[in-house]
């Protein structure tokens, strides 16, 4: 009987060791994910940032370059606008749906990435 006693505490001491070990091995894997999608995220922030100073100065080099054609700062800068106003709309009509699933998948993928 004494032995049925020390199995029995046996058993549920590994029990339990492997139930902590469990746990912390979760913590761990949970920890990857986490810092490798928040790499991620900053690295995209980062250099969409950077695409958007380039974007900047070369909307306003662009927007000074039609005002020389044109002989008029407005009418460059407009034309300039008048070119992403068309870009937003294109993007917002025709690829608003392949945009957000490219994104969907994307960051699924990230999550679920087998390493």
């Amino acid at each position: 009987m004494k032995e049925e006693a020390n199995y029995f505490q046996e058993t549920r001491q590994k029990l339990n060791e492997y139930i902590q070990r469990r746990i912390l091995l979760l913590k761990l894997q949970a920890a990857d994910k986490v810092s490798h999608v928040a790499s991620t995220i900053i690295t995209a922030i980062i250099i969409t940032i950077l695409v958007l100073f380039v974007l900047i100065f070369a909307s306003i080099a662009a927007a000074y370059w039609l005002a020389t054609l044109t002989g008029s700062l407005a009418t460059g800068f407009g034309l300039v606008a008048l070119f992403y106003l068309l870009v937003f709309l294109f993007v917002i009509f025709f690829l608003r749906k392949i945009i957000r699933n490219s994104f969907v998948d994307k960051f699924v993928k990230l999550i679920y990435k087998k390493d």
